[in-house]
């Protein structure tokens, strides 16, 4: 394995960011940058829990929905990190201020729609009674998550019990995303495959040697759609380590590093010629890795 690999490698188990290349492994032809509002929409979407593990509600302004309650979430602006579109809805809808302290979950339709949940915390602020009701909500409200209240949709509660049981006991350390412009949804591969001979790691044949790139296309369904065009098999078990995104001009987009997991006698098929397994010799990775795996590191990605 190079040492421009294994940069790589020790970056991403850092937590840290990579800067995107000049040339992608796999991207469609004149790939178009994304840009909010027009062929991307990202919502940002915050669950914050009080000492009674009540969760912060909000209570639908808009026509459509107005009375239920929800969440407080909303689509990220142009110009806008994550964390200060998440930071802003928050204050918008309840009143309050926040801090996040990991995303729990990404969701994702396709480039069209993806979803970052955070957990966070209460920082200060005044919870908006039903005097300060706006366009952005009618109130705000803790909720004990057993009492009866209207849900505008109950996609939510699963998303709250998972934050209940982070909370009891985190499934994956704190996630957050890191500051790097990117101008498509790129997926950067870790992929790993374990055997008793050792641990191997996919790898762009080009020089210097990287991780694998994926530029999404915005016509696919999914944004793990284009695996295939390496692999022919998808990974046993996958998951976020980490997410770049800084939003600004050209850089809509945002790079996910998915870390995916093969065992078994022999390493899957790699259908890309510009791809092999490489095996990892340095043993401080070997043990990075194998601890990497052990405890769980990844964020959920729900397609």
């Amino acid at each position: 394995m190079s040492s421009s690999l294994e940069e790589e490698l020790t970056t991403l188990l850092d937590g840290g960011a990579i800067p995107l290349p000049d040339k992608y492994d796999v991207a469609p032809e004149s790939p178009q940058p994304l840009k909010l509002r027009h062929n991307v929409c990202y919502i940002v979407m915050g669950i914050l829990l009080n000492d009674q593990n009540e969760v912060l509600m909000m209570q639908e302004a808009k026509a459509s929905c107005r009375g239920s309650w929800y969440l407080p979430a909303g689509r990220l602006e142009r110009g806008e990190s994550l964390v200060e579109g998440l930071c802003r809805e928050v204050t918008e809808e309840t009143g309050l201020l926040c801090q996040p302290l990991t995303l729990l979950v990404v969701e994702e339709r396709g480039v069209s729609w993806v979803r970052f949940v955070f957990l966070a915390q209460e920082t200060g602020g005044v919870l908006k009674s039903s005097a300060s009701a706006d366009k952005e909500s009618l109130q705000a409200a803790w909720w004990d998550t057993v009492s009866p209240l209207p849900l505008r949709c109950r996609d939510i509660l699963p998303l709250i019990k998972l934050a209940l049981d982070y909370r009891r006991l985190p499934s994956h350390p704190s996630i957050l995303p890191q500051l790097s412009p990117s101008p498509f949804l790129v997926l950067r591969l870790l992929f790993v495959y374990i055997s008793s001979g050792g641990i191997q790691i996919l790898q762009s044949c080009s020089e210097p040697a990287h991780l694998p790139t994926i530029v999404n296309s915005a016509r696919l369904s999914s944004i793990l759609a284009p695996l295939h065009y390496l692999l022919r098999d998808p990974p046993m078990t996958y998951g976020i380590l980490g997410v770049q995104h800084q939003g600004g001009d050209n850089a809509d987009g945002v790079c996910f590093n998915i870390m995916g997991v093969y065992r078994g006698p022999d390493p899957p098929m790699v259908t890309s010629s510009g791809h092999r397994w490489a095996a990892v010799e340095d043993e401080g990775l070997k043990v990075r890795l194998e601890q990497a795996l052990k405890e769980n590191v990844l964020l959920p990605l729900y397609s």
